[in-house]
Formats: structure tokens, C-alpha cells, sequence
């Protein structure tokens, strides 16, 4: 992967983090409900639905290559959103 393409993707990942932290909060009230079976289905549809874009980005980007950092920086990334706009929890 040459230097153009990590930078792409290192960007790319810590944009998605941010995005898939707001996004989170907003569906935060339908990923945990009281009845599980809607808990179940509506984790799993989210979470594969989000999964799965990440990686067709991360496909076309860098032509799927995936290195441990660029989780990091995913996490890194949803923290510092949540960190930084934790009272906008809906």
C-alpha cells in the first residue's frame, strides 16, 4: 500500500468513526430496548449495515487491505466524539 493510500484510509477510518459515533447516538434509543428480539434485530442490521460500508470504502481505497492501527484509530475517533459531545446523547 503506498503512502497516498494509508493516508487515504487513515483519514477515511477516523471520519467513519466520527460518523458511526453520531449515527450510534442517534439510533442509541433503538439499539437498546427492552425487548430483545428488536434489540437483536436492530443491532444486527446496524452494525452490518455499518460494517459492511466501511468495508467497500476501505475496498475501493486501498483495495481491502485493513492494518491493526486503522481500528485504533476507528476508536479513537468514537471516543473523542463521544467525549466531546456526550450531553447530546438523544
Amino acid at each position: 500500500m503506498t503512502l497516498i493510500e494509508q493516508i487515504r484510509t487513515l483519514v477515511f477510518t477516523f471520519i467513519y468513526g466520527i460518523v458511526f459515533a453520531f449515527l450510534f447516538n442517534i439510533l442509541y434509543r433503538f439499539l437498546f430496548t427492552k425487548s430483545i428480539i428488536i434489540n437483536i434485530v436492530t443491532n444486527f442490521i446496524f452494525f452490518f449495515l455499518m460494517g459492511s460500508i466501511y468495508f467497500y470504502f476501505i475496498y475501493l481505497i486501498s483495495g481491502g487491505i485493513i492494518h491493526y492501527y486503522m481500528l485504533f484509530l476507528f476508536l479513537i475517533s468514537f471516543f473523542l466524539y463521544n467525549h466531546l459531545f456526550k450531553k447530546i446523547r438523544i
